[in-house]
């Protein structure tokens, strides 16, 4: 019973019984003192983060039993903690400072000036936002009105090409008053805005001619696909024409005209084409029933030095052991051309 403690119902007083407990004991409700003791942990809550690093958290009680008459509080925290860890939290970008004012764009009247600054304090990261709001900056910016400019010179232009490809000639270079140009009430640039010098290449020299004419007065027994002789020349002036394998050579770079003309008897096809090298550059097609018939035909053409023109019967021409190819003073089979312009 020393131990022991009452409550004086009548007088709500607490006391220890050794004080009073004869004379109170009527009154008293006796018990033993209780320390305190801790509840089992719970259970530890989820990670109080959702990236990054962060921390589980669990309690406990002091109730198993609680502390009572004058008992000892639980010795010990009711709180207890252990990290955690989540994915790396996305890093939000931030501005970084503005630059420097770029210079006034204008030399007169009114421009617009701009800074600049970016998204790098920090930069956003692993899906991070990006910086709202605007990366320039502009402002106006006021200089003297324009009406009062000076004008000023350009830098010269490049010397243009000789104006002849032979012989004397001249080249020219400009500029214009635009550096800056002047205002209404400004003062115009002062001086000559094109200069002129003069150039010479080497001496112009005639380009010596080049024509033929050529025929034939035999008649033929031709294979398709062969090219044909006009084995006698009225004219060949440059020599171009070889009479001997009907071939002409282009002496130099140019335009050249070429005609040829071929004569069938009644009753015969006649196709033949105007070549270049390998390349048919003009073809032709005939045929006849009631008559002797001729077909012509021309090419205008762009030929190297070197490049040979020939008549070359078409794959389709028919072979004939009897002169499918006709010549007389009526029917006259010819091949001619002439050189035209650079």
């Amino acid at each position: 019973m020393e131990n022991c403690a009452f409550w004086n119902k009548d007088f709500d007083i607490c006391e220890d019984i050794h004080k009073a407990k004869l004379h109170c004991r009527k009154f008293c409700k006796l018990c033993d003192l209780v320390d305190g003791n801790w509840a089992d942990w719970s259970s530890w809550s989820s990670c109080d983060v959702t990236c990054g690093h962060g921390k589980h958290s669990r309690i406990r009680t002091c109730t198993n039993p609680a502390p009572a008459y004058k008992g000892l509080e639980c010795n010990g925290t009711d709180t207890d903690f252990k990290p955690c860890t989540r994915p790396l939290c996305p890093v939000h970008g931030g501005w970084a400072e503005w630059s420097s004012w770029e210079p006034c764009p204008v030399t007169c009247d009114i421009g617009i000036q701009k800074r600049h600054r970016k998204c790098t304090n920090p930069s956003p990261l692993r899906h991070g936002n990006h910086c709202f709001g605007e990366s320039m900056d502009v402002k106006l910016c006021k200089q003297k009105p324009c009406n009062e400019l000076n004008g000023g010179w350009s830098a010269w232009s490049t010397w243009s090409t000789c104006s002849v490809s032979c012989g004397d000639g001249f080249k020219t270079r400009s500029r214009s008053c635009t550096n800056p140009e002047p205002g209404i009430n400004g003062k115009h640039c002062v001086g000559d805005n094109m200069q002129v010098v003069t150039c010479n290449k080497e001496d112009c020299q005639l380009d010596s001619s080049v024509i033929f004419n050529a025929y034939s007065g035999a008649q033929y027994s031709p294979r398709s696909g062969q090219t044909m002789i006009f084995s006698e020349t009225l004219w060949n002036e440059g020599v171009a024409y070889n009479n001997s394998t009907g071939i002409f050579t282009a002496p130099k770079v140019g335009t050249y005209i070429f005609y040829a003309q071929m004569c069938v008897p009644i009753g015969i096809y006649i196709y033949f084409d105007i070549m270049v090298e390998s390349k048919v550059c003009a073809t032709t097609y005939g045929y006849q029933s009631a008559s002797g018939h001729c077909k012509s035909t021309q090419a205008i053409v762009k030929l190297m030095a070197g490049e040979k023109v020939f008549v070359k019967l078409n794959s389709k021409q028919q072979y004939y052991r009897n002169s499918p190819i006709r010549s007389s003073p009526y029917y006259r089979n010819f091949f001619s051309g002439k050189y035209s312009n650079p």
